[in-house]
């Protein structure tokens, strides 16, 4: 859902900047899906094309520990938070 906001807002003209606390930008797309169901290709090449859009990302960056959330509330007129999933479920 997080790539998915900041790719429209992209698109609507908007100043995106993505943080990522991993090394690579993707979450669940990238980690939560095996390579057999869905190839990594597919994400590699959506992440280029926002960034040809002008979509800028941050890896390695955890909001909280490594940036307060009232930075970014100060830099940005918004902020989306798109958290993600840190603990694994049974399905």
């Amino acid at each position: 859902a997080g790539l998915a906001a900041a790719q429209q807002l992209t698109r609507a003209g908007h100043t995106v900047a993505v943080y990522e606390r991993a090394d690579r930008v993707g979450g669940l797309l990238r980690y939560g899906i095996p390579e057999f169901k869905m190839e990594k290709r597919h994400i590699n090449r959506r992440i280029e094309q926002m960034r040809a859009e002008g979509t800028r990302f941050r890896t390695g960056v955890e909001i909280g520990r490594d940036l307060k959330a009232t930075d970014l509330k100060k830099r940005y007129d918004a902020v989306v938070i798109a958290a993600g999933s840190t603990t694994a479920r049974d399905l």
